[in-house]
């Protein structure tokens, strides 16, 4: 799944940038905590 960061997150890159993730990855981390 492609995201975009909406704070930085060390492993994965800066505020705005475009990654791609595993799907379980994204929707059980970074979106409940804000990161995206």
């Amino acid at each position: 799944m492609n995201i975009i960061l909406k704070k930085n997150v060390e492993s994965l890159g800066d505020v705005g940038d475009v990654v791609k993730v595993a799907d379980g990855y994204a929707r059980n981390f970074l979106f409940p905590k804000g990161f995206a």
